[in-house]
């Protein structure tokens, strides 16, 4: 038993998944342990659960994008208007992204 890790930690990998894993710690130089601890304790993990609502909002705007496209070409105060409109709504997509990550912070 090593007494400085007298933890275990068990999981089981495919044959694939072994292969992979001991491809990697043999190019990396280090002991299996090695290697796996510090790929699992070094690296940073990103929940990104939050994004997934805000594709809706994102295709809007990109539907909006094009109509003001379109509207440029055409009467300046239906243009002024999408464009506004379209403001508004990256305003609400920013506050939203930036609530996101201050509860990822």
């Amino acid at each position: 038993m090593n007494r400085t890790r007298p933890k275990q930690i068990v999981i089981r990998v495919s044959e694939e998944e072994l292969a992979q894993i001991k491809e990697k710690v043999e190019q990396s130089g280090k002991s299996q342990q090695q290697y796996i601890i510090e790929a699992l304790t070094q690296s940073n993990i990103v929940n990104t659960d939050g994004i997934k609502e805000l594709i809706p909002e994102l295709k809007r705007v990109g539907n909006n994008l094009n109509q003001i496209a379109h509207a440029l070409n055409g009467s300046s105060y239906y243009s002024y208007n999408l464009i506004t409109e379209n403001q508004k709504e990256l305003t609400e997509i920013w506050q939203s992204l930036k609530q996101f990550l201050q509860k990822q912070a």
